[in-house]
């Protein structure tokens, strides 16, 4: 255990110099492989055009984070990885405050927070391809810590940055109302929590909440379609649901700890049997009392809802605790020189084999047979556009990737898709054009909703313009190609309804 205050302090210093390394080169790495953006960047650079009480199923908070990084870095992919890697550096430090204070330990806290590059959802996923969802675990990390603080000291400062971060949850994601239930929950059940639950001065942060999040609420009262429009990702099945909820549960939830959970047994076996002493009784029960909640909710959410299929994404703000939870279960003693250099190691080679994946993912893409969206050349399709006369203007499509990407193309054009009235929030009086865009290998001819949409809001028959096709070598590609067809119309004569 580092007793010292000076070596503890040293440690945590190269710590997180080496953490902020870490993400700085995925930045670089980001900014240098690829002008495109992925499913997920590219929806946020169509949605951070405005600033909206709300925009799709998903809450507001992340557009509006992306909104003000493109307005300090500019629309880029550099704006775009500032807010991801960022987030993700909040979140590991926000899960080191936790476990520091939990384990009363740097070197434990150090391999908790670690830990983390072990579960490949939080450490590939994140990185790949991820915005709502780093968005909840950075703030449930938060909450955590500050829940900790809470429990230390009930002061009305602590309580205005927990309604501060509560609210930042909320309009993060939706599945951190689970989290802060099961939290919320777990904490009566200790004397210690039942004072922070039940202090008068929750009021304020409760009323914190009210402000920040009232718009989002009010703007869900009024667009309950768009709210509930992701509800079929539960796949609720009339037949057998108890059995495929039950088999989705358990294996998404082994699947979402493999790794970690066998390289723990091999460095640090004790913590799977008898738990040692550990430095705080408190601590300890309140993450196994958490984990034993959030199983209870699951478990309620497949045998009462239906829910016959838990994707591991859902677990990240639910189960970022269980590193944390799995040192608590080991005496600092425990923890020793060898054993923290060995597991170290392995988080190395786990962490460059991140990077390595992220770089062969993109640049390797010809010699692996699969191409990502990162390899679509959206560059060359815009010079296409350029020189066929559509010089920036209005943007539309039927696919927010694509909508989202050519966008960032043409500097003060605007984009939109249908189905959401995004049309209402653009003046087509500042554009004399607009450029409709689609995939052409999906489909040569315009997609039918495409077209309908439209004829319905510009009053235009799509069959008399002319389609323009343009073919593209992918990025890293060396035979590979593909199509986009693009249509332009004049806005003169035009009005949305």
């Amino acid at each position: 255990m580092t007793t010292d205050p000076a070596t503890r302090q040293q440690l945590t210093l190269k710590f997180l110099l080496l953490l902020g390394g870490y993400f700085t080169l995925h930045i670089l790495l980001r900014v240098l492989i690829s002008d495109s953006l992925d499913y997920d960047e590219a929806e946020q650079a169509l949605l951070s055009q405005w600033l909206l009480a709300g925009y799709t199923e998903q809450p507001p908070l992340y557009s509006w984070l992306q909104h003000a990084f493109f307005q300090l870095f500019g629309n880029n992919v550099l704006a775009v990885s500032l807010l991801k890697n960022g987030l993700l550096f909040l979140t590991y430090l926000f899960v080191f405050l936790s476990g520091r204070e939990m384990l009363k330990d740097t070197r434990a806290a150090i391999l908790a927070t670690c830990s983390l590059l072990l579960i490949p959802q939080i450490a590939w996923e994140s990185q790949r391809d991820m915005t709502h969802t780093t968005l909840v675990v950075c703030a449930a990390s938060a909450t955590l810590w500050q829940v900790l603080r809470l429990i230390n000291k009930q002061s009305l400062t602590n309580y205005c940055l927990f309604g501060l971060l509560l609210s930042a949850g909320i309009l993060g994601k939706v599945n951190f109302t689970l989290f802060i239930a099961a939290l919320l929950l777990t904490l009566v059940t200790f004397s210690e929590g039942r004072k922070v639950v039940f202090s008068g001065k929750i009021v304020v942060s409760l009323l914190i909440i009210f402000v920040v999040c009232g718009s989002y609420f009010l703007w869900m009262f009024n667009n309950q379609a768009i709210v509930f429009s992701a509800t079929h990702k539960f796949n609720r099945a009339v037949a057998n649901y108890q059995l495929k909820g039950l088999a989705s549960l358990f294996s998404n939830s082994f699947l979402f700890l493999t790794p970690m959970w066998l390289v723990l047994l091999l460095v640090f076996p004790a913590g799977f049997g008898r738990k040692q002493i550990p430095q705080s009784v408190l601590h300890h029960q309140l993450l196994k009392r958490y984990l034993l909640t959030i199983f209870l909710f699951l478990l309620a959410a497949v045998l009462i809802f239906k829910v016959t299929y838990i994707k591991d994404r859902w677990l990240q703000p639910l189960l970022f605790v269980v590193p944390i939870y799995y040192f608590s279960r080991l005496a600092p003693a425990y923890i020793t020189a060898k054993r923290f250099k060995v597991f170290l190691g392995v988080i190395s080679v786990a962490a460059i084999g991140v990077y390595l994946a992220f770089t062969i993912r993109v640049a390797g893409a010809s010699y692996i047979h699969r191409f990502c969206r990162l390899n679509y050349p959206f560059t060359a399709f815009a010079e296409d556009l350029r020189r066929n006369g559509f010089s920036g203007g209005l943007i539309i499509s039927d696919n927010r990737f694509l909508a989202g990407n050519m966008r960032l193309k043409f500097p003060g054009s605007m984009a939109l898709i249908p189905g959401y009235n995004f049309e209402m929030q653009i003046n087509t009086d500042g554009f004399s054009t607009a450029a409709v865009v689609w995939k052409a290998d999906h489909s040569p001819a315009m997609p039918p909703d495409l077209a309908s949409f439209l004829t319905s809001a510009y009053h235009l028959e799509p069959a008399d313009y002319p389609v323009n096709y343009f073919e593209h070598r992918y990025k890293y590609g060396r035979t590979e190609k593909m199509k986009l067809a693009v249509m332009r119309f004049p806005l003169a004569a035009t009005r949305v309804k």
